[in-house]
């Protein structure tokens, strides 16, 4: 089998289509890699503002691998804000997201109109859903996240874009925008 490969490879190297393939490979990766798949998610003329819950559940029982000692039997729910909630809690200071995550889809005019002239009293961390990072990291003058295949707005419930979330005491806090109204820039 791998005679066979080699020589499949030693063929195709030969005749140039090695190269090709290297070549079509580098534009794909290259391609996802400025414009990234974009997440199938819808805007709103409807905004609602809701709260999501993050706490987990520990699956199996967490041990320390120092002393064997089990710090978080399985079944435990654990909320990354409420430290009442966390296995020696009261040992840790309590933990505060001191950032907006803003979410919306730059292939939208009007999504990337609003981005551009939103404001917040927090830090912003904006996340893509859609669009070029580098070009849009441009245009705000900021880095740029993308949420590859969704998984962000799955875990925090997002359902519109533009949305921003933001910690709320023990929740995250999610604020969806509706932009039907703004101009997109010409």
């Amino acid at each position: 089998m791998l005679t066979w490969i080699e020589n499949r490879l030693k063929g195709f190297e030969a005749s140039g289509r090695l190269d090709d393939m290297k070549n079509e490979f580098s534009e794909k990766v290259r391609q996802s890699v400025e414009t990234p798949k974009p997440v199938d998610i819808s805007t709103t003329l409807s905004p609602h503002v809701f709260y999501v819950d993050p706490s987990l559940t520990v699956p199996q029982d967490l041990v320390d691998p120092t002393t064997g000692k089990v710090f978080a039997k399985a079944g435990t729910t654990i909320n990354p804000f409420n430290p009442k909630t966390w296995p020696m809690g009261s040992q840790y200071p309590k933990s505060e997201y001191k950032k907006a995550l803003v979410f919306f889809n730059a292939q939208d005019p009007q999504q990337l109109a609003w981005a551009k002239n939103f404001a917040s009293t927090k830090p912003i961390k904006w996340v893509l859903t859609g669009g070029s990072p580098n070009q849009v990291a441009q245009a705000l003058d900021s880095r740029i996240y993308f949420d590859q295949q969704g998984l962000l707005i799955t875990k925090l419930h997002i359902k519109h874009v533009p949305s921003v979330v933001e910690q709320s005491g023990i929740h995250w806090k999610v604020t969806e925008f509706d932009v039907s109204q703004i101009e997109p820039e010409k």
